[in-house]
C-alpha cells in the first residue's frame, strides 16, 4: 500500500471552555482519505493558540509544558 497523503493537524475546540477558561486541544490524523480524530487530553488558553501554525505562541510556562506534552503524544500516535 502506497501512502500518498499523511498529515497531523491540531486545533482547539473554542466553543467548549472549562471552568478555568481553557479550551481542549484536539488532533486529526489524515492518511490518504481516512481521517481519525482524537483528544490530546490537554487544554490551553485560547489567546496563546496560533491557528496558522497549529501551536502555542510564546515561551510562557504553560506554552512550553503543553508543547512538550503534545510532542510526546503525537510521536506516540505516529508510531502506532
Amino acid at each position: 500500500m502506497k501512502v500518498e497523503k499523511f498529515k497531523i493537524l491540531l486545533h482547539l475546540k473554542k466553543k467548549r471552555l472549562d471552568k478555568f477558561g481553557k479550551s481542549p486541544i484536539m488532533g486529526r490524523i489524515v492518511l490518504n482519505n481516512s481521517v481519525a480524530e482524537f483528544s490530546c487530553k490537554l487544554s490551553c488558553t485560547p489567546m496563546l493558540w496560533q491557528p496558522e501554525v497549529n501551536r502555542l505562541k510564546g515561551k510562557s510556562r504553560e506554552a512550553v509544558e503543553t508543547l512538550t506534552m503534545i510532542a510526546k503524544q503525537v510521536l506516540f500516535k505516529e508510531m502506532l
